[in-house]
């Protein structure tokens, strides 16, 4: 299913690249000609180099994490300064690549990237703990933003984790939503969320209700648009990406609805920006467009205020018109987390791989086999590193 899922997208951005004219030059590091490692062989890997190994050979990276090699005709990217160990009693033809430099396959261009764990367990999930590094614990499955300091603001069920870069995790409170889900911040600091209100109506059945809220650089926290929507058969109403804008304008997916939602908080008002509300796909405006939005959705939003989803099989624009427009079709991510970085490069994910795709439709494939659990969340900093919540985990990766 990987292979097919893989497949399926190269062969997607293969199409999109020739139709748009643009892409990668395709050219790579040099790399020097492969040498086979036997039994019993240790072999520390430097850039630009690959080796040979059989089934059963271990590639423990820098940044501890280890990787072991099942099978045949496997190619496994790693960093520079990784270990390769063959077991002793390894059989086998030695034909699993293990480089540390590019290679390119089907139009692809396909790169190492540097990956740093920096906060969670990859065993444990559950009751909030803070602490630093493998320490913390986190229930998992949130959504992420990231402030000017560098410090990755983590919606955690109704909780509020922040992660330094040293990987120490606090735990903040977050105005009075049971299940905060979007994380925005704006220029000033100032964080907002989105999720489930603070209290629901204590009628039968039960009335579920949405909210935002406010966590200001002093501490003041606030309630915004109390039960601004109320399902009652789902629980999920509320939850969506969330983005706040230069005038503090905030957006919402709001995928219980399929549209796309702006919130005034100085004018204590909201309309709908776009999407009819019915399950679709068709571009337009306003209402005349139509999405399907998952629960889990990030939603990044450019210097210029266009907005950014992933459907799982494409990349829509929602301008700040509320015009909406498809711009990658066909794609096999298997998780709606979407990333913008400044240079306007988009970042989807499958389960084997994270995928940078580039305005002009050609992309670079970067080997990520960390995973952990279900990638729920994407953000990218000023510097261009990328980071992911992965299960209870989050992780850094540098380019």
């Amino acid at each position: 299913m990987k292979n097919m899922m893989r497949a399926v997208l190269m062969l997607f951005l293969v199409a999109t690249v020739a139709a748009c004219g643009g892409g990668e030059s395709g050219t790579v590091a040099v790399v020097a000609q492969p040498k086979s490692l036997a039994a019993g062989d240790t072999f520390k890997i430097t850039a630009n180099t690959s080796v040979l190994v059989p089934s059963g050979t271990t590639v423990s990276s820098p940044n501890g994490s280890m990787v072991s090699i099942n099978g045949t005709n496997n190619i496994i990217h790693t960093q520079s300064g990784a270990v390769v160990k063959v077991p002793a009693n390894a059989t086998g033809p030695a034909n699993n690549l293990v480089t540390t430099g590019s290679s390119v396959a089907n139009g692809i261009t396909q790169s190492a990237i540097n990956v740093t764990a920096l906060a969670g367990s990859a065993t444990t999930s559950g009751v909030p703990v803070d602490g630093a590094g493998t320490s913390a614990i986190f229930w998992g499955g949130g959504k992420l933003a990231i402030d000017a300091d560098g410090n990755v603001m983590m919606s955690d069920r109704g909780e509020l984790r922040k992660v330094t870069q040293a990987g120490v995790v606090t735990t903040l409170k977050m105005g009075q939503l049971i299940e905060l889900q979007g994380v925005a911040i704006d220029a000033s600091g100032n964080i907002f969320g989105a999720g489930g209100s603070d209290t629901f109506a204590s009628t039968s059945p039960i009335l579920w209700g949405a909210s935002l809220a406010e966590l200001s650089t002093s501490g003041t926290q606030k309630s915004l648009f109390v039960n601004w929507n109320t399902s009652l058969d789902n629980p999920m109403v509320g939850w969506g990406g969330l983005a706040v804008d230069g005038k503090g304008i905030l957006f919402l997916a709001d995928s219980a609805n399929n549209r796309i939602v702006k919130f005034d908080p100085a004018l204590g008002t909201w309309l709908i920006l776009a999407g009819s509300g019915s399950i679709g796909n068709a571009d337009g405006v306003g209402a005349a467009a139509t999405f399907t939005i998952d629960a889990l959705c990030d939603m990044p939003m450019d210097s210029e205020g266009n907005l950014y989803l992933n459907t799982g099989s494409s990349i829509r624009k929602i301008s700040p018109d509320g015009t909406v427009s498809t711009l990658f079709k066909g794609l096999s991510s298997n998780t709606s987390a979407l990333a913008l970085d400044s240079s306007g490069n988009f970042y989807v994910a499958d389960s084997s791989f994270i995928y940078r795709i580039s305005q002009g439709g050609s992309m670079t494939s970067f080997p990520f086999s960390y995973l952990t659990g279900f990638i729920t969340a994407m953000v990218t900093d000023k510097n261009g590193n990328l980071y992911l919540g992965v299960g209870a985990q989050v992780f850094k990766i540098s380019f």
